[in-house]
């Protein structure tokens, strides 16, 4: 009880409420609020004006005990306080009152109830309201089962951490695997912005709350997915280290994936352009292409690279020439450069015989040396497309890779392509294996350049 209520009900009560052999008190207690000062309009307040006024309104504070606790509780008038009290003081005369007549076996149950709670320090009402309020919380199962699931899981688990502490820990975690900028930067995009909506004890959060902040999400169906695949990286993290119990599917993991709605073909000419790829460039395209960079040895050398091996823009960035292993034949891509995971990428034929025409004074350092960031690679690549009156399509020299590789190979082979490219399957599949057949010859003339 705090001092200002303890000081209110020092007095005598002003209306005690009887019933049988149970009384309630009640006691006058009034409230004092401030309320913001008014500012008239067009006027400029005092220096000495007070930010604010202290208003009084009248209120009642309903005293009883139950068992050996004190409750009180307030009204704010004295009709509702009378009407509680009273309420409570018939409660407490018929549950007093079934004392007076319990059995001997009653009286042994309530005896030796007595002597189990006298090692909690509680009284038997009070254990009992403890019990109920343990069951009313869970969502299933029964308060034995509670406990031994701390038992088998909890004790391995950080219980109360907030998913802003354990957001933090995964930041330097990422730092300190290698990640690049741009992937640091997408992680407090996503992640970031998901802590930010839930502030509270990791542990606690539910699918259900994941998938609300995923829904209201502006965006198509990528944007979503970019946010749910994170969060569930993030979760996997926490489960990893502690913070959530292992062994079980977190919250994350049960999470809706979104599609774009399928889209209606009702057009021959609609069928067909949907599977134009559109988003790579033809083995002339990439001809001009080249032949617009051919006075920048390192610029060339990094189209080569993200062309005729599929590595990521931002990985091209942190390669060093070190890592063009020419006599295994092979890019080695460590895990401090991939973006997922470290792999070996094939030094095809053309892309060998490329690398070893660049002299060994090119050959040094990191591969992007005059670029810092992908961004700024990709702005020059932009500029080397448009010299060669060739437009610039998003990600196309990579798509590129994966097309041409899959009709070479063969869509028997596309785990190993997707090892190549450090991708999954699921995706070469949903993006690449829909479109319209593209030649041998093509693809043979593409690795060929």
């Amino acid at each position: 009880m705090s001092a200002g209520v303890a000081n209110e009900l020092e007095a005598s009560p002003i209306d005690p409420v009887k019933v049988g052999s149970a009384t309630v008190s009640i006691y006058f207690a009034p409230t004092t609020i401030k309320v913001p000062a008014k500012k008239v309009e067009g006027t400029e307040p005092a220096a000495d004006a007070a930010a604010f006024t202290l208003k009084t309104y009248p209120s009642y504070i309903i005293s009883y005990y139950e068992g050996s606790v004190r409750m009180l509780r307030r009204r704010n008038t004295l009709e509702k306080a009378r009407k509680y009290a009273k309420e409570v003081a018939t409660r407490l005369n018929r549950d007093g009152a079934r004392a007076e007549f319990l059995t001997d076996r009653d009286r042994r149950i309530y005896t030796l109830a007595q002597a189990a709670a006298k090692a909690t320090g509680l009284e038997v009402d009070e254990v009992c309201r403890r019990q109920l309020e343990l069951q009313r919380r869970l969502k299933s199962g029964t308060p034995e089962e509670a406990v031994d699931f701390m038992n088998d899981h909890g004790q391995r688990v950080q219980l109360g951490v907030t998913t802003g502490a354990v957001y933090i820990e995964y930041l330097a975690h990422i730092e300190k695997r290698g990640a690049g900028d741009y992937h640091l930067r997408d992680i407090k995009r996503y992640v970031g912005g998901f802590v930010e909506t839930q502030p509270g004890v990791l542990s606690q959060i539910q699918t259900a709350a994941i998938d609300s902040f995923l829904g209201a999400l502006g965006g198509k169906d990528r944007n979503k997915n970019n946010h749910r695949d994170a969060i569930i990286a993030y979760f996997s993290f926490a489960q990893d280290k502690g913070f959530l119990p292992t062994g079980l599917a977190h919250a994350a993991t049960a999470t809706t994936e979104y599609r774009a709605a399928r889209q209606k073909i009702t057009t021959e000419a609609q069928a067909i352009d949907l599977m134009q790829p559109n988003d790579i460039y033809s083995p002339a395209e990439m001809r001009l292409i080249l032949a617009a960079a051919d006075d920048d040895g390192p610029l060339r050398a990094t189209l080569e690279i993200k062309a005729f091996s599929g590595v990521r823009t931002e990985e091209i960035v942190r390669l060093w020439w070190v890592m063009m292993a020419e006599k295994e034949k092979c890019i080695r891509v460590p895990d401090a450069v991939g973006k997922i995971d470290a792999r070996r990428v094939p030094l095809l034929p053309n892309l060998e015989k490329r690398i070893a025409a660049h002299s060994s004074e090119l050959k040094r350092d990191r591969v992007a040396a005059d670029w810092k960031s992908a961004n700024s690679l990709y702005h020059a690549w932009q500029r080397v497309c448009k010299k060669a009156g060739v437009p610039y399509r998003r990600n196309a020299f990579r798509n590129s890779y994966f097309t041409y590789r899959l009709v070479i190979l063969g869509a028997g082979e596309i785990k190993t392509v997707a090892e190549e490219g450090g991708t999954s399957p699921k995706m070469l599949k949903k993006d690449y294996l829909s479109r319209a057949p593209i030649s041998l010859a093509t693809a043979e003339e593409w690795f060929a350049l």
